[in-house]
């Protein structure tokens, strides 16, 4: 902060509410005409009592702009959340350092671990004005979260069962979590903000509407009226909760067509975010926008309301060679997501030079291609064959890695498992490096002690006599999944092994996955970093993520649930590390678990890497200020949201 506006602001700390905002807030000159023609309260009646001071990156920023994003393919609306819906209790600083406040003014841990206590900010606002209290984390805890008529992915912090964890509520700001055991991980999972935005999503006044337990003769005639099969479909579809996709009718929260031809407006759910979702407007990618919220909470050192800037709009692209085309046409304000795909990467330098800046991402993708083999699969042939050990690593064996990084990655990064990262306190030698040196002959032994005799096309034989194939599912905006794989496939044709490729959507993965429907998936690249609070990547213990063994991760959110498969001893072992993980308060005995998990899953070798992802670079437009020179990337750390977006600007 600079000392002027330090100054100030430790002045008007002395004053009346109304006189602070008088004397020292400002608001964008559109607001101001909105509060002039009577069609918003004053600036001193939308803020809270006290608003979170932000610092800002660079320099105090002026208002005004557009800043715009693209999306590609359905099931993207993760870049909405990346960038303007990241809005917790308590959120990461932006170095990725430590858990700090954020919708809650403060919290309190007890030293066991078993108490979180939340003081909220007294006159915060929804975006349409109505007061956010205690009343909308009660809402989320026991009519969302801990209902049965949900079917919600469990939070990985949540105890098991569910009753182990109560929520007590001492006056309309204070908020408390009380678990029955110690639950270490409950303040960073808050702040990594997967686990259906933990009481600050969901509106009560907005959605209750929707739910049985307060409109039962209703909610159900609501959601008949709108096509839809019963209140649950619409409660989910207006609480935004559809599983990250990014049609129409997910996006604007209401049924409409997938091809639009005039504006479609989005239904009005209250948000605290510093942006609304407005509208779907048609066009050549059709764009959906969002407008400044009125009522955010948070101002810069010199006084000024953010966000700075006006609206966010995102495109809708088809395919990641229509986002480039976006980026050639400097569309683009500020973006990580998507530019980070290597054929964006091989032409950096294009960018750079048509009016952009690059952005150092710290990666924690834990490897470019992990292939997950289903080991839970529904055909018991392929089920027992893709469970051996030795199948998995003769698979391995056979990758010209090296060839595939110098092609596909232009020759950055090392043969790699899918393991934490060199520069993660986690890095295992063992489980990075293992079974990465190409060796054909010792494959071929494997498959031929296996009982896969080859046919007289070269390709081996199960042993029911089928042919020794399968399918590998990439993701639609992936191509250089596809074209890795391409170079696999050959490589496991020299092996007697055939494989097939189908491109899907994101949305559309993650169906399968969660449904047990594939034979094997190009998966999540997380865990290079943060290997406990990611992880899924080397243990199934989230129904949502774990890819490699989806039915092992049922049975592990509930053992009686239809179709789980209870996992093998060495997993089982996994699962009682993890648990007591979770348990412990201690760091430095959570870092020794988790170590330990990572040493079985060296040994079971569950699933395959191709190579160490080498960093990238973000973009920036050369008008585009306060973004920082540098900043992770990450699941866990939903990049850019930890930088603060609302405190981003543009100008010349």
């Amino acid at each position: 902060m600079c000392p002027l506006a330090a100054a100030a602001f430790a002045l008007v700390l002395c004053l009346p509410v109304a006189a602070v905002a008088q004397a020292f807030y400002r608001e964008s000159p559109e607001l101001t005409a909105r509060v002039r023609d009577g069609a918003l309260p004053p600036l001193e009646k939308r803020l809270p009592r006290n608003p979170l001071l932000l610092s800002v990156e660079d320099e105090i920023g002026r208002y005004g702009g557009t800043w715009t994003q693209a999306m590609v393919g359905n099931g993207d609306s993760a870049l909405i959340y990346r960038s303007i819906d990241y809005e917790h209790l308590v959120r990461w600083d932006p170095a990725w350092r430590r858990v700090i406040p954020n919708v809650a003014q403060s919290f309190q841990v007890s030293a066991d671990a078993m108490t979180y206590t939340f003081r909220l900010r007294p006159g915060l606002r929804w975006s349409d004005g109505a007061p956010y209290t205690a009343d909308d984390i009660r809402f989320w805890f026991e009519d969302v979260l801990l209902s049965p008529d949900m079917d919600l992915p469990e939070p990985t912090w949540l105890p098991k069962p569910a009753g182990a964890v109560r929520l007590e509520i001492d006056d309309p700001y204070t908020v408390r979590f009380v678990f029955a055991q110690p639950n270490g991980l409950f303040l960073p999972a808050l702040a990594s903000g997967s686990d259906v935005s933990a009481g600050t999503a969901f509106p009560r006044h907005a959605l209750m509407r929707y739910h049985k337990r307060y409109n039962p003769e209703g909610a159900d005639a609501e959601a008949k009226a709108e096509g839809l099969a019963d209140w649950r479909e619409l409660f989910m579809l207006r609480a935004g909760v559809r599983s990250g996709r990014s049609d129409p009718t997910s996006l604007l929260r209401r049924p409409v067509a997938d091809a639009i031809d005039r504006v479609e407006r989005a239904v009005p759910v209250p948000t605290l975010c510093a942006w609304v979702i407005d509208r779907l407007e048609p066009g050549s990618p059709p764009r959906l926008v969002a407008e400044r919220n009125p009522y955010y909470w948070k101002i810069d050192p010199a006084g000024h309301q953010l966000p700075y800037i006006d609206r966010a709009e995102f495109l809708l692209a088809g395919s990641q060679e229509e986002f480039a085309g976006f980026l050639r046409d400097r569309r683009i304000g500020m973006q990580a997501r998507h530019v980070v795909a290597p054929a964006i990467q091989a032409e950096l330098q294009r960018y750079l030079d048509g009016g952009y800046r690059a952005i150092a991402l710290q990666s924690s993708e834990s490897n470019t291609v992990p292939i997950y083999l289903n080991l839970t699969h529904a055909d018991p042939v392929l089920r027992a064959l893709f469970g051996d050990r030795g199948f998995r690593i003769a698979l391995s064996q056979a990758i010209d890695r090296r060839a595939i990084i110098d092609t596909v990655y232009g020759g950055e990064g090392e043969p790699f498992q899918v393991a934490p990262r060199r520069e993660s306190r986690f890095f295992d030698e063992t489980l990075a490096l293992q079974h990465t040196t190409q060796d054909l002959e010792a494959a071929n032994a494997t498959l031929d002690r296996l009982g896969l005799v080859r046919g007289a096309d070269g390709v081996r034989r199960l042993p029911d006599g089928r042919r020794l194939g399968f399918v590998v599912m990439v993701r639609l905006d992936r191509p250089h999944h596809e074209q890795a794989l391409a170079m696999v496939g050959r490589d496991w044709q020299r092996i007697g092994v055939e494989i097939s490729l189908e491109r899907r959507d994101r949305a559309e993965l993650v169906k399968i996955m969660q449904t047990n429907g594939f034979d094997a998936m190009i998966g999540s690249t997380d865990g290079g970093m943060d290997s406990i609070r990611e992880a899924y990547a080397f243990i199934p213990v989230m129904r949502a993520n774990s890819t490699y063994a989806p039915l092992w991760a049922r049975w592990s959110a509930d053992p009686a649930a239809p179709g789980a498969i209870e996992p093998p001893p060495a997993v089982l072992r996994q699962m009682d590390l993890f648990a007591a993980l979770q348990r412990t308060p201690d760091p430095d005995e959570q870092d020794r678990l988790m170590r330990s998990i990572l040493g079985i899953t060296a040994e079971q070798f569950p699933t395959i890497g191709i190579s160490s992802h080498p960093g990238y670079k973000a973009l920036a437009r050369r008008d585009f200020h306060n973004v920082p020179r540098s900043m992770p990337e990450a699941w866990a750390y939903p990049t850019p949201a930890p930088s603060n977006t609302a405190q981003y600007f543009i100008a010349p």
